[in-house]
């Protein structure tokens, strides 16, 4: 039997394809013992020994590539800024993902964020729980325009979606030359747009894009989305923002340190929280496994990979 390293939560917390595949081809799943991403050095001991591993966000460092076994990494999802491209190029280990497979769910958590930051969701459930019955006025989606903030997969499934609703959609993307919405300046999108929601991929360029002068230059009163990776918006200077009344609300699936703790995000009730889980829908984790699954059977035959990054 050969050895695979799966970290990823929804692949092994849903049934699906994707888990009676491994089965199937005799290969044995090796699951981590905590339930969150893990340290480059936890990483390394899991995947001693295996042939390929199948990660989510945790710390793919030199340590975890530099085994005699691992011939495959495959990230569950799209984004590889947690992967040590030149050390997997380094020590011959090929490096894929899934692209596309979760650009519907995170789409969809993204509009959800709007509506529950726009009509003030949470708090209303609790106060109703606790035997409230006052109303909190929101405002409405329809009409106002939406930034977004790259317009890749997920970028497009969210702006087709705002569309539905009424809103009108522009984007910033740097590197595209066409959309299916009207690209604008980084500036005139912050200037503009009453919801911003952001799409973009982790990079040095993006790292920090949401700095204090970014979201001081955003319409008063905006909302703020972020479903792609944290690191993109400063969190002290969104929370200030927030705090003051610059800023109306937020909706934040994913942060600079995971899980979050200790944020000053968490005591504002104008913030929705999730745990960086856009991507997991049952429908989104069967589409990632069998996609990371045959990649890793590419790879153990010796043919090409089709979703190849390294």
């Amino acid at each position: 039997m050969t050895a695979v390293a799966v970290t990823p939560r929804g692949f092994r917390q849903t049934a699906g394809r994707h888990q009676a595949m491994l089965a199937e081809h005799g290969l044995t799943p090796r699951y981590p013992s905590v339930d969150r991403p893990l340290t480059g050095d936890e990483l390394a001991e899991l995947v001693a020994g295996c042939s390929a591993a199948i990660l989510g966000l945790d710390e793919v460092g030199p340590q975890v590539l530099e085994t005699d076994t691992l011939r495959v990494v495959v990230r569950f999802g799209t984004g590889v800024d947690n992967v040590d491209l030149e050390a997997a190029r380094r020590h011959g280990v090929l490096v894929a993902n899934t692209p596309g497979t979760n650009s519907v769910s995170v789409a969809e958590l993204a509009v959800a964020l709007m509506f529950a930051v726009a009509r003030r969701v949470p708090a209303l459930d609790r106060a109703v729980r606790e035997g409230s019955w006052r109303r909190v006025a929101g405002v409405e989606l329809a009409g106002r325009r939406l930034g977004v903030v790259g317009l890749g997969a997920v970028g497009r499934e969210v702006a087709r979606r705002a569309e539905a609703l009424g809103m009108e959609v522009v984007a910033f993307d740097p590197v595209a030359s066409a959309g299916p919405v009207r690209l604008v300046s980084f500036g005139e999108l912050l200037a503009t747009a009453d919801v911003v929601s952001v799409h973009c991929p982790l990079t040095e360029a993006t790292s920090g894009l949401f700095d204090e002068r970014a979201l001081r230059a955003m319409k008063p009163g905006g909302i703020v989305i972020n479903t792609a990776r944290g690191g993109i918006i400063d969190e002290n200077a969104l929370a200030a923002a927030l705090r003051d009344g610059h800023l109306a609300g937020a909706g934040l699936d994913c942060f600079a340190k995971e899980p979050l703790l200790d944020s000053e995000l968490a005591a504002l009730d104008n913030v929705v929280l999730t745990p960086h889980c856009g991507a997991t829908t049952r429908e989104a984790v069967e589409r990632a496994g069998t996609t990371a699954v045959q990649e890793v059977l590419r790879a153990l035959a010796g043919e090409p990979l089709q979703h190849r990054v390294a």
